[in-house]
């Protein structure tokens, strides 16, 4: 009997060993995670909304079990979990993290969150883009002339008095480029390679540039043709829109000498835009609502030859006397940016750039460091803006493919 207990014993104590080491050997295949590897990121620099994509190995699967860290000069700025991933790649959205004026350098790395020990990949340097930048165009003392963009995206601004016009690469080399008779009116390039600036005052009319730079030489005189002409555009086609400081709009065929009166009535100070087949315009300061309705923000489409823009062919897309704008910018959505530097009374200055959608909903996108915005320009997703008469200096804002008031730096 002994001998049979003695058995029965070791067989215990045999089960038992093989049972508690399966169990530690399970636990160690459980927990065992290799550390992340970061071989790439896509793109390096970028703004806040924009997607990420990180190459590498030892990703966790899961996606939701990985953390994109990324500090600066050992300061947290933000922890990510990725929107996708597998084990050689994830993708994340770039965090709401921007500096005012300057790119933060930053580094990131990946954290591995089903390990207890969270193994860690080793940094990475990325670039944080700002979401407002400023631009200062050191050849001039106001940058008040209107702002424009050429096809390969250098952008040119113009002074006041004196009207000179400066040139600023991408990669912010500024130039002298050329010069109109005062600056107070937009620039638009041409489908031939010049740059067209209004004259408001005196005979100039509108004057043009040639591609080479230098002097500007007549183009449309205000004796001849279109007297105070404030703003104008282009369609795609060539042709010429011309918005007059009293509200009154003019049409120049691109195969044309001569501009033809297109809307009638107005009222003075009335900045105008071309966007997707119609025209934009403020009424401002109409007491008797000579537009058919009240002051707000109007749009009409370009009539047919011979026809012309009424009151009733146009429609009211924002109904306010709470704004005077001395611009305006349409971005690719057909949101209107009003360079507001005045309120109603024009006493009191503003600092607020506001937008009003296709739809009239007034929205608040940044308070700017000025009092008076006077030109905008949107180009590759920024809308830039001149300082005016408070210096010589143009606002960035990028606002994203989508957009939104909530890419604003924090």
């Amino acid at each position: 009997m002994n001998e049979k207990y003695f058995k029965v014993l070791t067989l215990i104590s045999i089960s038992t060993f093989i049972f508690f080491s399966c169990e530690e050997d399970t636990e160690a295949a459980d927990t065992e995670v290799p550390t992340p590897i970061i071989t790439s990121i896509s793109p390096v620099e970028g703004y806040p909304g924009e997607e990420v994509t990180i190459t590498g190995e030892n990703f966790n699967a899961n996606a939701a079990l990985n953390l994109v860290e990324i500090d600066s000069n050992g300061v947290s700025l933000a922890s990510v979990t990725p929107t996708e991933g597998t084990a050689t790649s994830l993708k994340f959205t770039r965090p709401n993290v921007s500096g005012v004026g300057v790119s933060i350098s930053a580094n990131l790395k990946v954290r591995n969150v089903e390990d207890p020990d969270e193994k860690v990949s080793d940094s990475v340097s990325i670039t944080l883009l700002p979401i407002f930048d400023i631009i200062t165009v050191a050849g001039l003392p106001k940058t008040k002339g209107g702002l424009a963009f050429d096809a390969d995206g250098n952008l040119y601004a113009r002074g006041q008095d004196p009207a000179e016009v400066y040139k600023i690469t991408p990669d912010g080399t500024e130039s002298y480029f050329g010069q109109t008779h005062w600056g107070e009116g937009e620039m638009h390039f041409g489908a031939d390679g010049y740059l067209y600036a209004a004259v408001v005052w005196g005979d100039y009319g509108i004057v043009r540039i040639p591609p080479s730079g230098g002097d500007y030489e007549p183009y449309m005189p205000a004796d001849t043709d279109v007297d105070n002409p404030f703003d104008f555009d282009f369609d795609s086609d060539g042709n010429m829109y011309i918005g007059t400081a009293n509200g009154t709009i003019y049409h120049r065929s691109a195969n044309a000498d001569t501009a033809t009166l297109i809307k009638s009535y107005g009222k003075w100070g009335s900045p105008m835009r071309y966007y997707d087949g119609d025209l934009y315009w403020y009424t401002k300061n109409d007491t008797v609502a000579s537009a058919g309705g009240t002051n707000g923000l109007w749009k009409a489409p370009v009539p047919a030859e011979g026809d012309t823009i009424s009151p009733a062919s146009s429609t009211q897309i924002l109904s306010s006397d709470d704004y005077n704008p001395s611009g305006l910018a349409i971005d690719g959505m057909g949101n209107t940016y009003l360079m507001d530097g005045w309120n109603a009374d024009t006493t009191v200055t503003t600092s607020q750039l506001v937008r009003v959608t296709p739809i009239g909903t007034v929205e608040s996108v940044y308070t700017l460091p000025t009092e008076n915005p006077n030109k905008a320009v949107w180009h590759d997703n920024k809308l830039y803006v001149a300082a005016g008469n408070q210096g010589n200096q143009i606002y960035v804002i990028y606002l994203g493919p989508d957009y939104a008031t909530g890419a604003v730096p924090q």
